[in-house]
């Protein structure tokens, strides 16, 4: 379902993110609900209109120049004309700016334990002087309260030099099994200067399928949820093709998180 439904809609560019393994691994009745309210969360401008609002708030202290704006489906919303939306004619320097952004963004949603907004297409970015707009669509993530907090503990275990806090966060959503993969997937070295290519996220998501059915283990559907957020992510940090400073990204996320009192 997941797949016609994507097929049908503007977000079937997502299926290049897609392992053939994602489907085999995920039981039925979870693809099926986490994708059909996936599609129904599009259609829900109120939902959306709660879940920026809530995510400024949440992104305030984090970046205080980012802007977000509502959107469509279809088309960002109002972003001043004189914003520039091609990244091409941006300098390296503007270009990891933005770049070390969106990886705040994904960290901060992460930690906030707010509604997800999904959409971090480079498209969906424009930057003027020293202010970054983004207009995601309304492509809202549900997670559950335990998800959220698995996955905040696993880059706490991670960045934090805490290995048995991240063996333990890889247990709680089933996967504890998987630990070298998610090495594998965070990269070599202190992640002060991480290139990301889709191509390595493809790879290593789907290492994690292949291992799963091989441990005859399922995967909840909010991993659907996370593989979509993952896959876009990679996607404009790739085109943009600047170092990331990833760990100091995730320490203000954090940092942010915790003075603002808000989070799981």
């Amino acid at each position: 379902m997941m797949m016609n439904l994507l097929k049908n809609s503007d977000w079937a560019f997502l299926l290049d993110f897609v392992s053939p393994s994602f489907f085999k691994v995920i039981p039925p009745m979870e693809l099926v609900a986490n994708a059909t309210a996936l599609a129904k969360r599009t259609r829900e401008p109120k939902l959306y209109s709660m879940a920026v609002l809530d995510m400024k708030n949440c992104l305030t202290d984090v970046m205080p120049d980012l802007h977000l704006i509502e959107g469509t489906m279809g088309q960002r919303g109002a972003i001043p004309s004189s914003a520039v939306s091609s990244f091409n004619h941006c300098d390296a320097e503007q270009k990891r700016k933005v770049a070390e952004h969106i990886v705040e963004i994904y960290f901060t949603q992460i930690l906030s334990g707010k509604m997800v907004l999904l959409d971090v297409r480079l498209s969906r970015f424009a930057v003027e002087g020293s202010n970054l707009y983004w207009s995601p669509a309304p492509l809202l993530g549900l997670f559950s309260e335990k998800f959220l907090l698995s996955m905040g503990n696993l880059y706490r275990g991670y960045y934090g030099g805490n290995p048995e806090l991240m063996k333990s966060a890889l247990k709680d959503v089933g996967l504890d099994w998987a630990h070298d993969v998610f090495i594998a997937h965070f990269g070599e070295g202190d992640q002060t200067e991480v290139r990301f290519a889709l191509a390595h996220f493809v790879r290593t998501f789907h290492d994690v399928f292949v291992r799963c059915k091989a441990e005859r283990k399922s995967l909840g559907g909010e991993f659907v949820q996370l593989g979509v957020l993952l896959g876009l992510m990679y996607e404009s940090l790739e085109s943009l093709g600047q170092p990331v400073d990833v760990r100091s990204a995730f320490l203000r996320a954090q940092a942010s998180n915790s003075i603002s009192g808000s989070g799981i």
